[in-house]
């Protein structure tokens, strides 16, 4: 694996003043005399000078010096500067995961990756030929396909797959147990692991199940993980060898990968009461969990494999969310009206590091990759953003106002963006302008409550999950704006709706007892049309 490294320091060269000498001879003496000063410009810098320039300039600056002169339009397609700067704006754990996503594809599905949004074979042929493991690979192919799909006005949708209901009714059925097998067919969410064979499902039935995919492109039942109560949330480890489940009933699953591909139960973490939620670290090493018993729990996996409790972090009132930041140091807490910051010391061990005082009671709340900002999503009908001043303080620095309740609120990966869901039907995207503070950029409006919005790992395009039955995919074109572009439609309210980790899919689950996973791929009919 090979990283861009954002770290180097480049002095960029002085602009001097360079006097221009005229030589010539008078009355058989040589005379040399000083013409005006000329000074030099950007553009008469070498190219393996602005090599290194582009490397500290922001995606916005390449996109104008390309405006400049031809010179410099040819000399960033030439050093992938565009490609370069767009991966940049990712962490580290981020960049990461689009590396995996683009190394596990072999030359056949990496042309098809890309022929999902162009017939352009000059281009698959020069991206296809490209090794996968070169330093600047995987910045280039994912960004040239952000690009290609922000040209699409609409996307045509491809079922890829279904996972279907576990119980059926038949015509002997009663209605009373009719209504049972629909609260245990129903699916309370679903997520895809990174690498994208594996698929985790939350379901009425109090278990978790895990399937796995087959060559022929089916799922097949890997494993049920039965819980005692409703099974609240499901997630995959960031390397997809991990699982963690949290359930009403006060306990929180980890189940491993083995070797020979099974799933197998590790360990069981114990709250009381219900655990509210459970995620792990961007290096997998670590679950935290959240409780209404007012505390949160750290585990950690061992070199063994093994997991082990490795703090309780108290807290005075009930705890809603608990997750990690990118880098793994800190984990941000929501408990009533103050979120807490607890930091990660050298000796391993964990102290409360900041108490951001939050009017009301907030739901959730997550930092922003670059960590620099937290957003919160509250029951006042607020999302709440807050930014670290230089003295390392947190203070509130803009809020989102809804008409009722936030459901979710998260940031984009690149940090730029928020995203909000609303039980006023609404989702809002708003964008960090250049002064650190927020502007709106698009509202889009559904008929029933938005559960969740979240974002593609482009950081350019948005799904959604309503009660109105529909999944809305929401894209940002060339020009910045925001519009609709397809949509997934459900026989009953859709519970979660997420991206695939390379973005071609939409991962959607519903209360139908059902989970879809479609693709994404440009619409040839309005394609010929417009062409």
């Amino acid at each position: 694996m090979h990283r861009i490294n954002n770290d180097s320091v480049i002095k960029p060269p002085i602009m001097q003043t360079q006097a221009l000498l005229l030589t010539g001879n008078h009355a058989g003496k040589s005379i040399t005399v000083t013409d005006k000063e000329k000074k030099s410009s950007f553009q008469d810098l070498t190219s393996d000078t602005l090599s290194l320039i582009f490397r500290h300039l922001k995606l916005r600056d390449i996109r104008s010096l390309q405006k400049v002169c031809t010179r410099l339009r040819d000399l960033i397609k030439e050093d992938n500067a565009l490609a370069k700067a767009w991966y940049r704006q990712f962490s580290s754990a981020h960049q990461n995961q689009l590396r995996m996503s683009i190394n596990r594809k072999d030359k056949n599905q990496l042309r098809a990756w890309f022929e999902s949004f162009t017939n352009d074979q000059a281009l698959l042929k020069s991206l296809t030929v490209r090794q996968p493991t070169s330093v600047y690979s995987p910045a280039l192919l994912f960004f040239t396909r952000a690009e290609l799909m922000s040209k699409c006005k609409t996307f045509e949708l491809v079922t890829k797959a279904t996972i279907d209901k576990t119980y059926e009714a038949n015509s002997a059925t009663s209605f009373e147990d009719r209504m049972y097998m629909a609260l245990l067919n129903s699916v309370i969410s679903a997520a895809l692991s990174a690498d994208g064979r594996y698929l985790v499902t939350a379901n009425g039935d109090k278990t978790a199940k895990i399937y796995g995919l087959q060559p022929d492109g089916t799922w097949e039942k890997k494993a049920a993980i039965p819980h005692d109560g409703e099974v609240q949330s499901v997630i995959f480890s960031p390397d997809s060898h991990h699982v963690a489940t949290a359930s009403s009933n006060g306990t929180a699953k980890i189940v491993d990968l083995r070797c020979d591909e099974s799933w197998e139960p590790n360990t069981t973490i114990r709250h009381d009461p219900v655990i509210s939620s459970a995620s792990f670290s961007t290096d997998s090493r670590h679950v935290v969990t959240a409780c209404l018993d007012k505390t949160v729990q750290i585990h950690s996996r061992k070199d063994d494999g093994s997991w082990v409790s490795t703090a309780t972090l108290p807290h005075k009132k009930f705890v809603h969310s608990a997750i990690f930041s990118t880098d793994g140091r800190h984990v941000l807490t929501t408990a009533g009206n103050t979120l807490n910051i607890h930091s990660q010391k050298d000796d391993g061990s964990w102290e409360e590091k900041d108490a951001i005082p939050h009017v009301g009671d907030a739901l959730s709340a997550i930092f922003s990759a670059d960590s620099r900002y937290v957003v919160t999503a509250n029951m006042d009908g607020t999302a709440r953003i807050f930014s670290k001043k230089a003295d390392g303080s947190w203070e509130e620095n803009f809020i989102i106002k809804h008409r009722k309740t936030v459901s979710s609120a998260t940031f984009s990966p690149d940090s730029r963006y928020v995203v909000t869901a609303s039980k006023d039907n609404t989702v809002r995207i708003y964008g960090r302008k250049a002064d650190g503070f927020w502007e709106k950029k698009a509202t889009f409006s559904h008929k029933d409550w938005v559960l969740s919005a979240t974002f593609s790992p482009d950081g350019r395009h948005v799904v959604t999950a309503s009660y109105d039955k529909t999944a809305k995919i929401i894209g940002q074109q060339d020009d910045g704006s925001w519009s609709e572009k397809a949509h997934i439609v459900h026989d009953e309210p859709i519970s979660s709706a997420s991206f695939s980790a390379d973005g071609s899919q939409v991962i959607t689950s519903s209360f139908d007892g059902i989970v879809k996973i479609t693709e994404l791929r440009r619409n040839h009919l309005l394609s010929a049309v417009t062409e």
